[in-house]
């Protein structure tokens, strides 16, 4: 199977993005947004990684299979048409993260979309603080935590949709209906190598989080803010979605936000210019004027 499938392309000359998924799922995660994105001229590539997409022949696999595969895919389409912008959703934002590290001067910016640090979200079980035991030798690869409502999504039409796919069959939009516990070991331990190397990261950012996360709070993006090496960076909250934000109420705003980001005449080049410095306050949210500008250090949509 090829490590990477680009959904559609533009005729125009187009921009394009290569989006990672988030923990055994799949490109569809990115399906709803994509045909939009298209109509602005940027085009989605989304890279299948063995070991982390939920495809045939899933099985375990450990953060580092996930993060050489994730490299190839992007090697190979750098080598084809030279750096591009990387991003992803949910642990998939940690993947472009590792790859901007490994790869600084390929990487032309970063868009992280639901980036997962901390499982923090209102939404988890309180059981979630005891699943290092299920980490034991012998014991991860034969535990499946099972996903309940809300699926991710505010939205209750859509949620509906999703639990019909997660009753179905394996796989829904919003990912796999059940998570074994491996993965979710995998994704904590590729978590903390990410945390490690965020002061050597200095592509440009922008970070999109609903502020009703059930999977991660808004830790999670402050963290980057703060700690990210990039002179430019984003953060917009979204008020209106739960975690996939490409598929709930405020995709159309992640589409827009893609776009100026993704869009070459749109993106930052100089991170030595001093009006690109920003600097994140977690404490100040302010909704902002319809006229949103690069070096603005938080914007909340919604």
């Amino acid at each position: 199977m090829p490590l990477d499938t680009l959904f559609l392309t533009s005729a125009a000359p187009a921009a394009k993005c290569m989006l990672f998924h988030g923990l055994v799922s799949s490109p569809k995660e990115f399906s709803v947004i994509n045909n939009a994105l298209k109509r602005d001229q940027v085009d989605i590539l989304c890279p299948e990684i063995p070991g982390y997409t939920l495809q045939a022949g899933f099985g375990p696999a450990r953060w580092q299979d996930w993060l050489q595969h994730a490299l190839a895919a992007f090697d190979a389409e750098v080598a084809r048409s030279g750096p591009i912008m990387i991003g992803g959703l949910c642990i998939g934002a940690l993947l472009a993260l590792a790859i901007a590290r490994q790869r600084p001067g390929q990487v032309l910016g970063l868009a992280l979309l639901s980036p997962t640090l901390f499982y923090d979200g209102w939404g988890l079980s309180p059981w979630r603080k005891l699943r290092h035991i299920g980490y034991l030798p012998g014991l991860r690869n034969w535990i499946q935590i099972k996903e309940k409502p809300p699926f991710g999504i505010k939205n209750e039409q859509i949620r509906k949709w999703i639990a019909r796919e997660m009753r179905e069959q394996a796989l829904s939009g919003a990912g796999a209906a059940k998570l074994p516990l491996w993965a979710i070991h995998e994704a904590e331990k590729l978590i903390a190598h990410t945390m490690a190397q965020l002061s050597h990261i200095h592509a440009p950012t922008l970070i999109l989080h609903a502020r009703e996360d059930e999977v991660t709070s808004l830790r999670s993006p402050e963290y980057l803010m703060r700690q990210l090496a990039s002179t430019h960076k984003q953060l917009i909250i979204l008020n209106n979605s739960y975690h996939m934000i490409t598929l709930d109420n405020d995709r159309h705003r992640v589409v827009k936000a893609l776009a100026d980001f993704i869009h070459p005449q749109k993106v930052p080049r100089n991170e030595n210019n001093p009006e690109h410095n920003s600097e994140h306050n977690p404490g100040h949210h302010q909704r902002p004027d319809s006229r949103q500008v690069w070096h603005q250090k938080s914007l909340v949509a919604g």
